[in-house]
């Protein structure tokens, strides 16, 4: 039985979603004047409007078929803009690649990254925990759902996402995926990941080439090669 539902919802299909990543609104909601003034170990009135006004909106692109999806920025910034340090373009997903697999089973997930080290990495993601609930709104002409990430100590909201069973596949953004349709909007902390165009089954075939032949690692431990790493810098 499995296996024949795997084969229904594994007939041709394709698609392109373009999202607009900004952090303008999360800043200043975050960082309203009245903290800045309070409490100069959060940030500076200066060093704020710097990050606000460098912070430019920028396209995020999540192409996927049945088997497979990947999330990347499609416009990288260039040596100039690099200088202006974009804050958006770091929380957006900067040069890696997000990739989700999918099998008759479940869904798996590797980030692709270069940036850090002299080789490349894919580095597992896990499947994050929601919490599934039956608020929705339009977005895009899809009918989305409302599912959240909670800090377990807190119970503060971390992640907030609108996903649309109308694309049944378990992809998403960065490394958020895991839920029972593909993710048109996400809010993390200061940086929102907003849908402004879905293609399905365009007529220009999408290839997704997936790195082959590239070492693949925990999370835990490439935050160990990190640390270590860092580690010895410090001491030079």
């Amino acid at each position: 039985m499995l296996i024949s539902v795997f084969k229904i919802v594994s007939q041709d299909f394709e698609g392109r979603i373009t999202y607009l990543a900004s952090t303008k609104v999360g800043l200043k909601n975050k960082f309203t004047n009245d903290s800045l003034n309070k409490n100069d170990k959060i940030i500076s009135k200066n060093q704020f409007d710097k990050i606000y006004k460098n912070s430019i909106d920028l396209k995020v692109v999540l192409e996927f078929n049945s088997l497979i999806s990947v999330y990347k920025v499609t416009n990288h910034l260039s040596i100039y803009d690099k200088e202006k340090f974009n804050l958006t373009h770091i929380l957006s997903g900067y040069k890696a690649e997000y990739y989700v697999k999918r099998n008759i089973l479940n869904y798996e997930s590797y980030i692709y990254e270069c940036e850090l080290f002299d080789e490349c990495f894919l580095i597992e993601n896990k499947i994050p925990q929601w919490e599934l609930s039956q608020e929705s709104k339009i977005i895009g002409g899809f009918l989305c759902y409302k599912a959240i990430i909670k800090n377990t100590k807190s119970n503060k909201i971390l992640v907030e996402s609108w996903y649309t069973p109308k694309i049944p596949f378990q992809y998403g953004v960065m490394n958020y995926f895991g839920l029972p349709g593909v993710i048109l909007e996400i809010s993390i902390d200061t940086i929102n990941i907003k849908a402004i165009k879905v293609e399905l089954n365009p007529l220009e075939k999408i290839i997704i080439d997936e790195p082959k032949n590239i070492k693949k690692i925990t999370h835990e431990e490439f935050e160990k090669m990190k640390k270590t790493t860092y580690s010895m810098l410090n001491k030079k």
